[in-house]
């Protein structure tokens, strides 16, 4: 055998060595990471915002099924609290050591995406490893951005009024409905004052939801504007917020609504002692997948939910609120991180375990695989969840601010109407310079 015929055997033998080795590897030409196949045992990261024994176990649980599913991929699991959450993400995502797979909120996105930290999820959507086809138009609308899916939603819900039928049926008043406009919910706050006062009983027709920016945010919308527009700059002038004060002013000054003292009093405290709870008002506005939380404890009742007022001949302002699952950029295994999502919103036995968590499921269909396991109040939350879902619409991904507007602007411009303390213009004056202020630090 001649020297040139070994060399090139030679050479075949080592690129055939060479591929053999790239193949065990799993290692392949993705979107700039490097990538797994899922025949590979890998280890992926997923965190949640947790803290809480029953939601924990419900995760760790969900991750523990996925493991017995797909044996070559392992969960590392990390669940701080709410409020160590975000740091440690943002933390985590400046080091470049984002989770694979993390928990995201819509009023926390616009941050995270502005950082780049978000995966676009559109090529596991449309080669079917995440599969959206359960999922209501409004629920994916709600986890894009730039027509890219940045999120997928696990649980989904609405903030409307719930009501307690056993205190309206007491006091001779007819059930709101997703049809009633703000007029109604005025009469009927009202309504439920007087028959109060006639029977003796201490109370109010509603709680002031004046310094509530969820409210705002619908109310607005129905005006045809936004709060926070696309490009997250306050969106409502001086004029607007005016109306907006003065509406919950009147009410307030008739009755129907609590005085400023009596809000603040109670605005800090647990489910147990909210004015709704105890029977200090019939109507609050509270998020629909509280709904079982509230049913604990009033038992002369059923706990039932409503969509906001309308304006009378105005636009819809109704959108999804909830929480998703997103991946970072940066994640080496993002195919078994989509496997996951994957799993974890279109399994049923992930879905008998997670239940309500979150509100409804992301995925309609799951709703009906865990109906026949709910209570009647568990069954009427999905119901009033879903009601809303066929007419919500989204809004734009909101500024990283936001939160600050409301506890800060919007709240201090509220109690300051509230306790006479600002004119109703000074007020929305103020508001405005605030929010605009706030929103320009971001």
């Amino acid at each position: 055998m001649n020297r040139v015929r070994i060399t090139v055997m030679f050479g075949l033998a080592m690129m055939v060595l060479l591929a053999g080795s790239l193949f065990a590897s799993g290692k392949t030409e993705s979107t700039g990471a490097t990538q797994a196949t899922s025949a590979q045992p890998v280890t992926i990261s997923f965190t949640w915002w947790g803290a809480d024994v029953s939601r924990d176990k419900k995760y760790n649980d969900i991750a523990d099924a996925f493991e017995k599913s797909h044996p070559n991929i392992k969960i590392a699991r990390q669940f701080p609290s709410w409020n160590d959450y975000w740091p440690k993400l943002t933390t985590q995502v400046a080091g470049g050591n984002a989770p694979d797979v993390m928990g995201m909120h819509q009023t926390k996105e616009a941050d995270f995406v502005h950082r780049g930290a978000l995966l676009d999820l559109d090529p596991f959507v449309k080669d079917g490893t995440i599969d959206l086809s359960g999922f209501p138009k409004s629920v994916v609308e709600a986890g894009m951005l730039d027509n890219k899916i940045l999120m997928v939603a696990q649980g989904v819900t609405m903030t409307g009024y719930l009501y307690d039928t056993g205190m309206f049926d007491k006091l001779g008043v007819k059930y709101p409905t997703n049809n009633w406009t703000w007029d109604d919910f005025g009469a009927m706050a009202q309504q439920l004052y007087k028959a109060m006062k006639a029977k003796g009983m201490d109370g109010w027709g509603a709680n002031d939801d004046s310094s509530g920016l969820t409210s705002l945010i619908v109310w607005t919308r129905e005006h045809g504007k936004e709060v926070f527009d696309a490009n997250g700059k306050l969106g409502v002038n001086v004029q607007d917020m005016i109306d907006w004060f003065t509406m919950w002013d009147n009410l307030r000054k008739t009755g129907a609504l609590p005085d400023a003292a009596s809000t603040v009093q109670y605005r800090p405290l647990g489910v147990q002692q909210t004015m709704f709870v105890k029977g200090l008002v019939p109507m609050s506005t509270i998020p629909f997948n509280q709904m079982p939380n509230y049913q604990r404890y009033i038992t002369d009742g059923n706990v039932d939910g409503v969509l906001r007022p309308k304006i009378a001949g105005g636009q819809n302002g109704q959108f999804v609120e909830g929480s998703y699952l997103a991946i970072a950029s940066t994640s080496k295994y993002q195919k078994q991180a989509a496997e996951f999502i994957n799993y974890f919103v279109n399994s049923a036995d992930a879905s008998k375990i997670f239940m309500l968590e979150q509100g409804a499921m992301g995925n309609s269909k799951m709703n009906d695989v865990v109906m026949p396991m709910l209570s009647p109040v568990q069954q009427r939350m999905i119901k009033a969840i879903q009601g809303g879902l066929d007419v919500a619409t989204k809004i734009p991904v909101p500024p990283a601010g936001e939160n600050q507007v409301e506890t800060s602007a919007l709240r201090d411009a509220a109690d300051a109407v509230a306790f006479g303390k600002l004119s109703i213009p000074d007020a929305a004056q103020q508001f405005v310079t605030q929010a605009t202020k706030i929103l320009q630090q971001q």
